[in-house]
């Protein structure tokens, strides 16, 4: 395996072709991914991950990122470097990585693009301060992202203050109302506000019962 490793690392550097660079690198990251290298071909393979970082062609960087998105060893400054790259590259990181902590994604909230903070809110599970910095920017489509994923902490108070924002906006209030465990006082006000809504009704419907 040392001998395929050096040869891929080699391609990586000599490739004046970007789609052959991304190719090898997608190699080496998918077999970095496995977990099943030795120790002196992880610290080649990671080097060679660094050495991917300044690659002028953001579509190798995003090979590497889709590559390491879900690998459960990948050095922290590679990670971070993935993470905080535009958006187009650090996308499968930001979604998909167990690694990045709330004090990593927060500073990538707040100066990131609308495209960061789109993919920070289909990830797994978010914190309820992560939630509300998302929501903070108003960005309907990173909302109703957000609202659609039941693995976001988002608090009863926020629900409200959605709505709230945006009154005029019935795809987030249907949204809204296809979280689980909805709380009564945000199911209450959605129904009251469209009774005559069947699709609202049904939602409704959904998360408290029958209606009668």
């Amino acid at each position: 395996m040392a001998t395929w490793t050096r040869e891929i690392i080699a391609d990586l550097i000599e490739q004046a072709s970007w789609t052959a660079r991304a190719k090898s690198l997608e190699r080496l990251g998918t077999r970095f991914a496995e977990g099943a290298l030795e120790e002196a071909e992880w610290h080649a393979v990671t080097d060679a991950f660094r050495m991917a970082l300044y690659d002028a062609e953001p579509l190798v960087r995003r090979v590497l990122a889709e590559s390491v998105k879900t690998a459960p060893d990948l050095p922290r400054d590679v990670l971070l470097s993935l993470a905080r790259d535009i958006a187009a590259v650090a996308a499968p990181v930001l979604e998909h990585s167990r690694l990045l902590s709330e004090d990593d994604l927060l500073p990538i909230v707040l100066n990131g693009s609308t495209a960061h903070r789109f993919a920070m809110a289909a990830r797994r599970l978010i914190s309820g301060r992560l939630v509300d910095a998302l929501a903070k920017f108003g960005e309907r489509m990173v909302i109703q992202r957000l609202i659609a994923n039941d693995g976001a902490a988002v608090s009863e108070a926020t629900l409200h203050r959605l709505l709230d924002q945006f009154p005029d906006q019935p795809a987030i209030a249907e949204a809204i109302g296809r979280r689980r465990l909805l709380p009564v006082s945000v199911g209450g006000r959605l129904f009251g506000a469209w009774p005559r809504r069947c699709a609202g009704e049904r939602l409704f419907s959904d998360r408290t019962g029958s209606l009668g």
